[in-house]
């Protein structure tokens, strides 16, 4: 009988309220970079390398906005 009880007590507990699933963090870097940031998962150090990839594509697009404003400015009168 005393199995029963606690087999019960047992069930009871284990039914009780799930935890609601954690939000997933949002995602890092430029989308460009985010299968990089992937390959944390096989041990690789996908965060460092993305984040110095992420440096340079905004230098890059930092350059080409320089070279595009001063190309509007060559072209008005």
């Amino acid at each position: 009988m005393k199995h029963w009880i606690l087999a019960l007590a047992l069930l009871a507990a284990a039914c009780g309220e799930d935890e609601p699933p954690s939000e997933a963090p949002p995602p890092q870097g430029r989308a460009e970079t985010r299968s990089i940031r992937n390959t944390e998962a096989v041990g690789y150090s996908g965060n460092a390398i993305a984040d110095k990839v992420d440096g340079a594509l905004n230098k890059t697009d930092e350059a080409t906005k320089k070279n595009q404003d001063a190309a509007d400015q060559a072209d008005a009168p």
